[in-house]
C-alpha cells in the first residue's frame, strides 16, 4: 500500500503573533511592569493588528493570575478576534487554594511527571482553551503528553538550538518548526494530536562566551533590530522551511505585556511594525500570500495536509 505522505502548501505564508501577559513583578516579567502596563500593553498591541487587518494573527496567551485580574478585557480582545491561550510560567504561580507560591527559583523544566500533572493546568484558565504556551521554553519530555492528555490541541514550548541548563533551556537538537509533538521525547517530532508551533528565530545557535551555553535569537519586538536584520531572520528560517519540503511555511512572532505598546513613538512599537512590515514583504518575494492566521489555523491545514 503507498503510504500517505505529508504534502504541502506553497501558496500560502501564515503569520501569527502573540503576546506572553504575565503578572507583574515576577520573575521573567519586566521589573519595572506594572498592572496598568501590561493592561495598556494589550489594548495597544490589540488597536495595532486591528489597524493592519491583522487581528486574527494576534494571541494573548495570559498566566492565570493575570486573566483572573484582567478577564473582562480578555473577553473584550476575544470578542475582536484575537485567540486566547494558557500562558504558564511556574515560578511563583499559585494555584487556586494553595497558601503559597510554587518555588521561584524552580523552572518547569525540572517538575517531574506527577508534580506537572497536578498544576491543573486546565482549570487555571478559568475557562478552556486549546492553546497553551511554555514561559522561556520550559519544558522537558513529560510536558507534551500532559498537554495532550489535557486537551491542548496547540502549543509553544520548544526552544530549538537554546543550550542553558541553569535556566531550564535544553533543546540542543530539537527539530526547529511546526510539527506533532512526541510522547517520547521534547526534541523529535511524533505521534500526538498536539501541535508544536516553534517561535522564529535564527536556525543555528551561537556560544554565550565560555559558559557552555547557546542561544537563538528570536524573532522579537525586544531586540528592536531594524528592517534587514529582521527580514534576515524570518527569511532564513521560511526558506529553511522551503528546503525540507516542511507542510507549511509560518512567521511566528513573540513579545510580551511589559512596556505599553500603544505609545507609538516606543522603539518596541515601532519593531513590531517592523515584524508586520518583514512578514509582507517576505510573502511578495517569495510569491506568497500573506494570511494572518491563529495557532489553531495552522494546525488545520497541517492536519489538512496530513503533516508530520
Amino acid at each position: 500500500m503507498q503510504p500517505a505522505t505529508s504534502q504541502t502548501n506553497r501558496e500560502k505564508l501564515f503569520f501569527c503573533y502573540f503576546m506572553d501577559c504575565q503578572t507583574p513583578q515576577k520573575p521573567g516579567g519586566g521589573k519595572d511592569q506594572t498592572w496598568d502596563i501590561a493592561e495598556r500593553a494589550v489594548r495597544g498591541i490589540v488597536e495595532l493588528f486591528q489597524e493592519r487587518g491583522l487581528i486574527r494573527a494576534l494571541g494573548l496567551c495570559s498566566e492565570p493570575e493575570v486573566m483572573a485580574r484582567q478577564a473582562k478585557m480578555f473577553r473584550e480582545t476575544a470578542e475582536a478576534g484575537a485567540w486566547q491561550a494558557l500562558h504558564f510560567q511556574v515560578r511563583g504561580y499559585r494555584p487556586p487554594g494553595a497558601s503559597e507560591d510554587y518555588d521561584w527559583e524552580r523552572m518547569l523544566t525540572y517538575y517531574e511527571y506527577d508534580e506537572q500533572r497536578e498544576d491543573h493546568w486546565e482549570q487555571a484558565f478559568g475557562a478552556f482553551t486549546e492553546d497553551f504556551g511554555a514561559c522561556c521554553a520550559h519544558a522537558n519530555d513529560y510536558t507534551f503528553p500532559i498537554l495532550d492528555d489535557l486537551g491542548f490541541r496547540q502549543s509553544y514550548c520548544s526552544g530549538a538550538g537554546r543550550y542553558n541548563p541553569e535556566n531550564g533551556h535544553l533543546w540542543w537538537g530539537a527539530f526547529p518548526h511546526s510539527h506533532h509533538a512526541s510522547s517520547k521525547s521534547r526534541l523529535v517530532c511524533g505521534d500526538l494530536e498536539l501541535y508544536e508551533f516553534t517561535l522564529t528565530r535564527t536556525l543555528v545557535p551561537e556560544p554565550v562566551g565560555d559558559t557552555g551555553n547557546w542561544m537563538t535569537t528570536d524573532f522579537r519586538a525586544e531586540y528592536e533590530r531594524d528592517f534587514g536584520s529582521t527580514m534576515a531572520i524570518a527569511e532564513a528560517s521560511v526558506r529553511d522551511m522551503m528546503l525540507r519540503d516542511h507542510p507549511i511555511l509560518y512567521v511566528h512572532a513573540p513579545t510580551h505585556n511589559t512596556w505599553d505598546v500603544g505609545n507609538r513613538s516606543s522603539g518596541r512599537r515601532k519593531a513590531i511594525e517592523t515584524t508586520i512590515d518583514v512578514a509582507y514583504a517576505l510573502a511578495e518575494k517569495l510569491g506568497l500570500e500573506l494570511v494572518p492566521a491563529s495557532l489553531k489555523d495552522m494546525h488545520d491545514e497541517a492536519d489538512r495536509l496530513n503533516a508530520y
